[in-house]
């Protein structure tokens, strides 16, 4: 009964080294499968916020464009609006001392005044 019962004994061994290898190698299968659909996650969630950088970089591009349009345009505007005042600080200095004081409907000297306001708002 020995022999016998040392064959059962090391097939039983044998079935549980087999056992354990597969269980092993399953193991290491599925952590593969594993590593691999991680792998391709991150690689496509790579692709995306790639993609999305891309997509940020031109709109900001665009942006500092705009930007620049702007900022010398706002400029323009300032130099326009300080030789308006300007303009306007001229006519009032012209209508303050060519100013006529009379009471009558018809004045040469107030037509004269208004034809040179006139001519200087338009010029």
């Amino acid at each position: 009964m020995s022999s016998s019962s040392s064959f059962s004994e090391d097939a039983e061994v044998n079935l549980c080294l087999k056992a354990k290898e597969e269980y092993e190698s399953s193991t290491v299968s599925s952590n593969f499968f594993i590593d691999v659909e991680n792998y391709s996650q991150l690689l496509e969630d790579f692709k995306e916020t790639h993609e999305k950088a891309n997509r940020l970089a031109i709109i900001n591009y665009r942006l500092k464009g705009l930007n620049n349009w702007l900022e010398t345009r706002g400029k323009t505007l300032e130099e326009e609006l300080k030789n308006s005042r300007n303009d306007f600080e001229t006519l009032e200095l012209i209508y303050k001392n060519s100013s006529c004081e009379c009471d009558s409907s018809f004045c040469k000297n107030c037509e004269s005044l208004e034809n040179k306001i006139s001519s200087e708002n338009c010029g």
